[in-house]
């Protein structure tokens, strides 16, 4: 026996009504997302209600906060609980925050320096040993082990490239000439990583973020040192530096807008 669905919409206008076309509810529906009120058996016309129009507006939001289906999928699944979706946009608003920070920074005309306590997101990345001091070492390095990831088929990570260096040096005030170990990484995508991909977990971190040209470099390194000793902070980890906006990121970019992280890990 037919619904009655007087009280119903058709699928176009559920999608007019949510500024969406025909194809993307059915689109929703077949990620599982949203499963119409009524289908007719004989014509299959779809009909929503209500409840549909909200959840498809509901859905829209969240895909716009950039949660993906899986995790939409999983809301609705568990009755609206939230604590999973509010840990994702939590995070994801940590990386808003720093992004702000780095943009803000870099509208200044001189070099600028930012420093505070923050958690550094856990990262998934292959790594290679390497020895040196200058940053025309570091960069050497790292593009050559950039480009062989390339070539062996890694799935990168949109997150910047970064070195881990050993190094005592800016801790005591001064900065050496001796060259040191440092290990080159790049971020990998983690659920294609390969196997001799390694995961650094999330970790709180003291940031000295760092814009200008690489002059200025030695001093980020220095205020790092300070910041440790003013703030009576203990270590636990070597220093990291990520290449926010560095020469690989885009020929066209003024080195004086260059943007660079310092996090050195520290006891929580």
């Amino acid at each position: 026996m037919e619904k009655d669905t007087k009280k119903l919409f058709q699928i176009t206008e559920a999608a007019h009504a949510c500024g969406l076309s025909r194809s993307t509810l059915m689109r929703m529906e077949k990620k599982g997302l949203l499963t119409p009120a009524y289908i007719a058996a004989e014509s299959g016309r779809r009909y929503y209600d209500n409840h549909d129009v909200a959840r498809i507006l509901q859905i829209e939001k969240f895909k716009s906060m950039g949660l993906t289906t899986e995790q939409i999928a999983d809301y609705f699944a568990q009755g609206g609980e939230i604590s999973t979706l509010l840990a994702t946009l939590e995070s994801r608003l940590q990386e808003i925050q720093r992004s702000v920070e780095e943009l803000r920074l870099r509208t200044m005309e001189a070099p600028g320096i930012s420093v505070q306590i923050m958690r550094q997101p856990a990262v998934t990345c292959r790594m290679r040993e390497c020895m040196g001091r200058t940053v025309a070492d570091k960069y050497a390095d790292m593009y050559d082990f950039y480009s062989e990831c390339v070539r062996q088929g890694c799935v990168l990570s949109e997150e910047p490239l970064f070195t881990i260096s050993d190094r005592q040096d800016y801790l005591e005030g001064y900065i050496s000439s001796e060259p040191y170990p440092y290990t080159v990484c790049v971020p990998v995508q983690p659920e294609k990583a390969p196997a001799d991909a390694l995961v650094l977990p999330e970790c709180r971190v003291l940031s000295v973020l760092y814009c200008g040209d690489y002059s200025g470099v030695d001093e980020a390194w220095l205020t790092l040192g300070r910041e440790v000793k003013a703030r009576g902070l203990t270590l636990a980890g070597n220093p990291r530096v990520l290449g926010i906006v560095a020469p690989y990121t885009g020929r066209e970019i003024e080195s004086r807008r260059y943007c660079s992280r310092f996090v050195l890990p520290v006891m929580e």
